[in-house]
């Protein structure tokens, strides 16, 4: 994908807003939200029609960030930036600040679900495979009668297909776009993409849509709690996050004492 420009006038955190508070991890911002006040941020953002994306905060988003000047730029024009990993959390305790709670979408999700109902907001799934979408949005809706999926799309188009599949998506006028792409790929789709979506939110949502629709296993919310959300995955998928999990962790935590140190 070409690096085009995503600037937008309308485009910073409102920092006025007393919900909004912000700390430096590592170089990258991290809003201080709990669930309820998330909740009130995306619908003053629908209501205000303000139109940006929101997006996660783990130890591989960090790292990713710090290697990608575009990926950090991206994250810094971010609507909301939460924490989503305890790894986070414990590196801002060891320098002396605090995040409430961690937030996953794989299981934020139903809480989007039911704000989705109760305000009659419209969701469009892009991501993952043919069969894995499908699952996700029908598992949904059994769940939630009356939950308004507008659409979704598997995740795997190729350029050709862009076009298309945006044209879908705008077609289906839903309030909330929420990506399945992973990290940095759906970041990337939205940064060259975003002047010709006409959505309101767009939410990186990484490997929610396998959680949700049963291909993979969600960590125990006890487990995530501990810091062990990275082994149970890692159980999951040894080939494809090993590296990010045995040599990204330990990184992480030189630097973040790196950081205290020079702090002092």
């Amino acid at each position: 994908m070409s690096n085009s420009t995503f600037e937008n006038p309308r485009f910073s955190v409102d920092k006025e807003n007393p919900l909004i508070q912000s700390i430096n991890i590592l170089n990258v911002r991290v809003d201080i939200l709990t669930r309820l006040q998330l909740k009130t941020l995306i619908l003053h953002y629908i209501e205000a029609k303000r139109r940006g994306w929101f997006t996660y905060i783990n130890v591989h988003t960090i790292d990713v960030a710090n290697k990608l000047p575009w990926f950090k730029k991206f994250l810094d024009q971010s609507l909301i930036s939460y924490c989503d990993g305890e790894g986070v959390r414990f590196g801002a305790r060891l320098l002396g600040k605090h995040i409430p709670e961690r937030i996953t979408l794989s299981d934020y999700i139903y809480d989007i679900a039911e704000i989705a109902v109760e305000y009659d907001l419209k969701l469009f799934f892009l991501g993952g495979t043919s069969s894995v979408v499908e699952r996700a949005a029908k598992k949904l809706r059994e769940q939630y009668p009356t939950l308004q999926i507008s659409g979704y799309h598997h995740g795997f188009f190729s350029e050709l297909e862009n076009n298309s599949v945006i044209t879908n998506i705008n077609a289906c006028t839903p309030d909330i776009l929420l990506l399945g792409m992973g990290v940095p790929m759906q970041e990337a789709w939205t940064k060259e993409n975003f002047p010709k979506l006409s959505v309101n939110l767009i939410w990186m949502g990484g490997g929610f849509l396998d959680t949700v629709s049963g291909k993979k296993i969600i960590c125990p919310r006890w487990l995530g709690a501990i810091g062990f959300e990275w082994a149970f995955r890692l159980i999951q998928e040894p080939l494809r996050l090993w590296k990010r999990y045995i040599i990204g962790n330990p990184l992480f935590l030189l630097r973040i004492i790196k950081a205290r140190f020079l702090k002092r």
